[in-house]
């Protein structure tokens, strides 16, 4: 019965992508607009949160906003590749580039500017030190995403959580790419371990900010608590080994995963899951079955107004959409579901094309060719207002 909940629920949404253009009279004089190409940048094009993010982007604002093409990547494993699908795409007339991931934002911002193309990060955080190093150049737009302090605290919710529902004091730690420069998965683990370390009483032998960044499987604790961190994108043979064989080792109450499990599912079997990912089939599935208990994401809508200031600077209006004269840092935070009703409710409503968290109506009004009147702080007081609630106030629910 819940296996046939969740493939009626995917059906449905899968229906609702069809039928959600918005009619041609409602999109006024902007349809007749010369094509503007946007390249998308993306880490794995088999992450359910790329997924999501591409379903968004590809079917639902391409269909309403008729003038723009998104230029997909394949998945992007280097700083290598990324800059050379920019030139690449570049070469194609690409205009502006979303990207979902950085492995050296200044050099990207640089290609970009040699290319006369804007970058703006869609969705994700690096450090002020990074983002401030570009801030003046104008072919950077900003930075959409949870920043270091959401970041951190999704990190801290999760181990909360399986504090609270006392699992047991045994913990594998799934970092990612915290030792490998992704200051999201950095900050995510950095709040695991923190949330760990004050609850249980426990100094690490070694500070929990070079834990967070271990670039090997690590196992410290006491009698209190236990806590193995395993690093590395899983996706990759040789980190899936290492982190299976960390698993192995030992014998765990609980794991926390700062990215999508996915390879590491039959190995984790049944002890208790908790993830930082996006709201997808798939955790939908895996709710329903048990598998998970826990999860602190973002959605695929929310990229809804980045997209907009994408599409300004594109059109002519770039300057009209910056903080006196830099680019704009815009905080969007998680969702968090501790139950399987609870993330079917907000999963819904993060899907749905025809009734979703950022709809045409909502984006065209801070869009200058829709709306002359369009400015940067109503943008950012749109994307601001992310959170369930306030969608839900935006939909009427």
């Amino acid at each position: 019965m819940k296996k046939a909940v969740v493939i009626i629920l995917a059906l449905l949404l899968c229906l609702s992508l069809a039928s959600c253009a918005v009619p041609t009279e409602e999109k006024g004089s902007a349809a007749d607009m010369p094509e503007h190409k946007i390249g998308v940048i993306v880490y794995n094009t088999g992450d359910e949160e790329v997924i999501g993010f591409r379903e968004y982007l590809q079917g639902y604002i391409e269909n309403n906003f008729e003038m723009v093409k998104f230029v997909y990547s394949e998945s992007i494993s280097s700083k290598e590749e990324e800059l050379d699908f920019i030139q690449k795409a570049c070469d194609d007339g690409v205009e502006g580039f979303m990207s979902f991931l950085t492995y050296d934002l200044k050099a990207e911002v640089t290609l970009c500017e040699k290319n006369r193309a804007y970058y703006l990060l869609a969705s994700g955080t690096v450090s002020g030190e990074d983002f401030d190093a570009v801030a003046d150049n104008p072919w950077f737009l900003g930075m959409f995403g949870p920043g270091q302090p959401f970041e951190f605290q999704a990190g801290a919710d999760m181990a909360r959580f399986f504090i609270k529902e006392k699992v047991g004091n045994r913990f594998f730690i799934l970092s990612g790419g915290a030792s490998l420069g992704n200051e999201m998965h950095y900050q995510r683990t950095l709040g695991i371990l923190d949330t760990l370390s004050n609850t249980y009483g426990i100094a690490f032998p070694i500070t929990r900010a070079e834990l967070a960044a271990a670039d090997h499987p690590i196992t410290v604790g006491n009698e209190r608590v236990t806590v193995t961190i395993s690093p590395g994108y899983i996706t990759f043979e040789n980190y899936l080994a290492d982190a299976k064989e960390a698993f192995a080792a030992g014998s765990y109450d609980a794991v926390l995963s700062v990215l999508p499990p996915e390879d590491m599912l039959q190995t984790i079997g049944k002890t208790p899951l908790g993830v930082v990912d996006s709201y997808n089939t798939r955790n939908l599935q895996l709710f329903t079955d048990g598998t998970l208990q826990f999860v602190v994401g973002k959605y695929s809508s929310v990229c809804g107004p980045a997209f907009a200031l994408m599409l300004n600077a594109v059109t002519g209006y770039a300057e009209d959409f910056r903080d006196n004269g830099k680019a704009i840092k815009v905080t969007q935070g998680f969702w968090v579901s501790d139950n399987r009703d609870d993330y079917t409710e907000k999963y819904a409503l993060s899907s749905s094309v025809a009734k979703n968290a950022y709809n045409f109506d909502d984006l065209s009004a801070v869009i200058r060719i829709y709306n002359p009147n369009a400015n940067l702080n109503e943008l950012v007081a749109l994307a601001e207002a992310c959170s369930f609630r306030a969608v839900q106030a935006r939909r009427g629910e």
